[in-house]
């Protein structure tokens, strides 16, 4: 039996979007899922310990700072979707894949965007410089791939540079898109395709190709991860919403600022241009005190809270269609509350 902290660590998975169904359809895997999430955080940490220049500890500071572990626990679920139900040691392998090439994007989108703060703690480029956290980030998925390449599972690796790919294009189209306010739903939805829908599905590729998963069962799986990630990125848009007005503001010209807005604003601006060119003007350093509260009203206006959740709905209801082709077991039930979950808490 894994030990009370564990599985406690394990169940907090839901806490930050106040999902209790997550906890609940854990509950019958948490103790092994634990287990497996236990031994991964004790190789997490170990990671990036082999050396100690400076952009290893920056690496090796934003591991250890926590995140919520979704990818390799779906990683680790999805292996756990077929016989005998239980996941090879290579899953835990790369199920750190998944966290390693997160966090290396992590590390610099913090560069790119000039980030502060991350997880609450200053950004590793804060407390090690710029040079360190790319290096870092570099260094981290190298670890990646050497992992994928140690458990010889075939056609991860091919996929996995497919992900890197679209991750890099979805990047550069935010760079070189800083400052717009008239960013399409195709251009949005384009982004959240690479930068976040194309590691969940990685990750639950992974997990059911070292399972034995036949080519039409990782396809299932596949899809579930691309609804699983879109709906993960639409409820994290519309609890940006719930923030302090203050903190809201100071968001949206962050994401303006670094090349995308969040959907339910892109909503709004579509019917205000007035509103986009004031908002782009902030963005580069105008002084607008009535930005914020002219934003939330156009935001009301548009019906773009309701659009927002209504997507969230057709993302997880095409999700738990792909899902539901494979056998029930407590791993796919798991699963499958996770995404209604999201779709709850979006409403």
């Amino acid at each position: 039996m894994v030990n009370v902290p564990a599985r406690d660590a394990l169940l907090r998975l839901g806490e930050k979007y106040q999902l209790p169904r997550v906890r609940e359809g854990l509950k019958p895997v948490a103790d092994s899922l634990a287990r497996d999430l236990v031994a991964m955080e004790a190789e997490v940490r170990q990671l990036m310990s082999g050396s100690p220049t400076t952009s290893h500890e920056a690496a090796q500071f934003l591991l250890e700072s926590g995140g919520k572990r979704v990818r390799p626990t779906v990683c680790m679920l999805a292996a756990r979707c077929f016989p005998p139900y239980e996941p090879t040691p290579e899953v835990i392998g790369l199920s750190m894949v998944t966290e390693a090439a997160h966090n290396s994007t992590l590390l610099h989108d913090d560069v790119i965007d000039l980030g502060e703060m991350r997880r609450g703690r200053p950004a590793p480029r804060v407390l090690f410089g710029n040079g360190a956290s790319v290096l870092g980030g570099d260094l981290m998925l190298i670890q990646a791939l050497r992992l994928i390449d140690e458990a010889g599972v075939g056609g991860l690796m091919s996929s996995m540079i497919s992900v890197l790919d679209r991750m890099i294009t979805a990047e550069a189209f935010q760079l070189e898109n800083r400052g717009r306010t008239d960013v399409t739903r195709e251009e949005y939805f384009s982004i959240i395709d690479g930068k976040t829908a194309s590691l969940f599905e990685w990750a639950m590729e992974a997990g059911a190709r070292a399972a034995g998963a036949t080519d039409k069962e990782v396809s299932a799986l596949v899809s579930f991860g691309k609804g699983l990630g879109y709906a993960f990125q639409l409820l994290d848009d519309l609890l940006d919403l719930t923030r302090d007005p203050e903190v809201l503001g100071k968001g949206v010209l962050v994401d303006v600022a670094g090349g995308t807005v969040t959907y339910p604003i892109l909503l709004a601006l579509e019917g205000r241009p007035s509103l986009a060119r004031r908002l782009a003007a902030a963005a580069g350093g105008e002084e607008d005190n009535r930005l914020v509260g002219d934003l939330l009203e156009a935001v009301d206006a548009s019906g773009a809270v309701v659009e927002t959740r209504a997507l969230v709905a057709r993302h997880t209801e095409e999700a738990l269609a792909a899902l539901g082709t494979l056998e029930e077991t407590p791993a796919s039930f798991a699963l499958s509350s996770m995404a209604k979950a999201l779709a709850d808490r979006a409403q």
